[in-house]
């Protein structure tokens, strides 16, 4: 090999490298960005599932509301 061929390689190899530690930089980002969306996710499912608890309990209380009201004028 000659000694512009060996250069030649040296830079290539060196492109491969950085090309690797952008495509590990772009790998990380994409990660991040996933457990971002999967933790607002959860909150998400969290809060629902108050809110679907408030929601039963203000429909409790508005259907013993209602038969308290209902015996009271029936009688």
């Amino acid at each position: 090999m000659s000694e512009e061929q060996v250069w030649n390689m040296e830079v290539r190899l060196a492109r491969m490298e950085e090309r690797q530690l952008q495509l590990y930089a772009m790998v990380e980002r994409s990660l991040a960005f996933h457990g971002d969306v999967a933790n607002r996710l959860s909150a998400l499912e969290h809060l629902r599932t108050r809110l679907l608890a408030v929601a039963g309990l203000i429909g409790l209380a508005c259907s013993m509301a209602w038969d308290v009201l209902k015996n009271r004028f029936s009688n």
